[in-house]
């Protein structure tokens, strides 16, 4: 969750200070603030007494099933948005 605000928090400010960041510094954050990691661990809270605590340190540990669902979760957020965006520019 701290990740999650962290790189919240440092969109926000790429926004009011007018930044564009680099791909890599946005896909650093971008792929936190896609917040699948925090899907992918809140769905084992979900499941109560039957999920263990090895679950917990797998998914805690970043494993690369999760990075990669993250990777692919945020690039077609990413489309998705963009295709939006240029529809409403072009009914305005």
């Amino acid at each position: 969750m701290k990740n999650l605000v962290r790189a919240y928090f440092e969109e926000a400010k790429w926004f009011h200070q007018g930044y564009v960041p680099s791909i890599e510094e946005y896909m650093r954050v971008a792929l936190v603030t896609g917040a699948y990691t925090m899907l992918a661990t809140t769905s084992l809270v979900g499941l109560g007494e039957v999920v263990s605590k090895e679950a917990f340190d797998w998914v805690s540990s970043d494993p690369l099933i999760v990075q990669a669902s993250s990777l692919v979760n945020r690039l077609m957020d990413d489309m998705v948005s963009h295709k939006v965006i240029r529809e409403i520019r072009s009914l305005a």
